[in-house]
């Protein structure tokens, strides 16, 4: 599976969506309306080539699957956003199915 990779600043949030070839997108946003410390920390979605939700479990450092339909992480510093980026930029993604 491959597709364009895209980078992309919101028009109506203080953040940026990056789609990588994979067709996975990775949502970062920073503002007073998101789950964030602005300047220190960022709230995060996750989402696959056909626009399901992931959550990003910080105590296993891995993805999982959510019970919720839509699901970001907030809070997150500049470590777990790498480790997030880093993967789900993979040609294939591990995702854990259950908590």
């Amino acid at each position: 599976m491959s597709g364009d990779k895209v980078i992309e600043f919101s028009d109506f949030w203080n953040g940026v969506n990056i789609t990588f070839s994979n067709g996975w997108c990775v949502s970062i946003q920073q503002g007073e309306s998101h789950y964030c410390t602005v300047g220190k920390t960022a709230e995060v979605a996750i989402f696959d080539d056909k626009d399901n939700w992931y959550a990003f479990d910080e105590e296993k450092r891995d993805i999982y699957i959510p019970d919720e339909g839509t699901y970001v992480n907030g809070h997150l510093d500049a470590d777990d956003i790498a480790k997030i980026i880093s993967i789900i930029s993979q040609e294939k993604v591990d995702i854990r199915t259950s908590k």
